[in-house]
């Protein structure tokens, strides 16, 4: 990924890889930049526009299989905000299984 690809999801407000690797240099990301405690801001400390196109690796921890779901959890409430949890708590869980299988090219 290049920088400028960095820059435009942090502009669309999209999803960032939270660790990379730029010039040897380790960042982590942190409110609308990069930041390595050695080297500061990575988009502070250099010259952007001299920079754009230059690549960086992507530095992300590896997602687990995420646990199954327990059908006697989604149904097993009396009230109206339990099932609202247990929507909420399903949602959740359909959304981390979609990333696992993002992370692994499915």
């Amino acid at each position: 990924m290049s920088i400028i690809d960095l820059l435009n999801k942090i502009a669309n407000g999209e999803e960032l890889p939270q660790k990379i690797n730029y010039d040897g240099r380790i960042y982590n990301y942190e409110d609308r930049d990069y930041f390595s405690s050695d080297y500061g801001y990575l988009f502070d400390r250099y010259n952007v526009s001299g920079m754009l196109n230059d690549e960086v690796e992507i530095l992300e921890e590896e997602k687990k299989i995420p646990e199954k779901l327990d059908i006697k959890d989604i149904y097993s409430c009396d009230d109206y905000q339990q099932i609202h949890i247990n929507f909420k708590s399903t949602w959740n869980k359909i959304n981390s299984i979609i990333d696992y299988l993002k992370s692994k090219g499915e």
